[in-house]
């Protein structure tokens, strides 16, 4: 090659590794390429795992297995479109499609519920059937004027219409509105972010954001079950005559 076409090519050999120093030096200090063709730096994804041998599947790989419980997960994502799955033995599968924002920490928790309800049935003979029984039936339902309040008193939940609305301070959102008569609601455990209702044969669990697939489990399934929930940890079911309290 003539000393003239060298010169020639030598600014556009510079170029390139001038660009290709930039996006390695990019890259090593967290910065990635979005989905807009943008530039944003990595985020971060929390998690704290309550059950230890819980798999968390990122991206549709497997990603790590907690070993204890309650253990926190710090996971880094490029400020794109991702998608989590959280699986244990006995319990459905949890799944999120989710973006960590460019710079931020995005928190997410997984919601647990056990393919198969455990429980007691409590039997005529005990001194509190009566009781709880009535309590279960004439238990009202949750009304705009009168809702039912999480916890920490963040967000409240009523049932109108055979609809389940929640309001987060002015925001009111319409949960989800069955064709089956929705016969009682709450909250589940002591969640805000998480509804428990009972309609046609089964009480369900669902999340009240839509936002990156909206979990929707069954926390027991039976003929025509009300519940009363007056502990975080269970609620008492009524189905037929048969009065059971169930662990949630």
């Amino acid at each position: 090659m003539s000393k003239e076409n060298l010169k020639k090519i030598a600014p556009l050999g510079i170029g390139i590794l001038v660009i290709l120093a930039v996006i390695f030096t990019g890259y090593k200090m967290g910065y990635r390429l979005r989905s807009n063709l943008s530039i944003g730096k990595v985020g971060n994804l929390s998690m704290t795992i309550p059950l230890a041998n819980t798999n968390i599947f990122i991206d549709q790989s497997k990603k790590i297995t907690v070993t204890k419980e309650n253990e926190e997960i710090n996971l880094p994502f490029s400020p794109t479109q991702h998608s989590v799955i959280v699986s244990r033995d006995g319990y459905f599968p949890w799944k999120k499609d989710f973006v960590v924002k460019s710079n931020e920490t995005l928190k997410l928790v997984p919601l647990f519920v056990t393919q198969n309800a455990t429980g007691q049935i409590i039997t005529d003979k005990d001194p509190e059937y009566l009781k709880i029984k009535n309590s279960v039936i004439m238990s009202p339902s949750p009304t705009e004027a009168s809702p039912i309040f999480s916890v920490d008193k963040s967000v409240s939940v009523w049932l109108d219409d055979n609809a389940i609305f929640v309001k987060t301070g002015d925001e009111v959102r319409k949960v989800i509105q069955p064709d089956t008569i929705v016969r009682n609601v709450s909250f589940y455990k002591d969640r805000s972010d998480v509804i428990m209702f009972s309609t046609s044969g089964s009480v369900f669990v669902i999340e009240v954001g839509e936002e990156g697939n909206q979990n929707f489990m069954p926390v027991y399934r039976g003929q025509k079950p009300s519940f009363l929930k007056t502990d975080p940890n269970f609620i008492y079911v009524l189905d037929g005559e048969i009065l059971m309290q169930v662990v949630i």
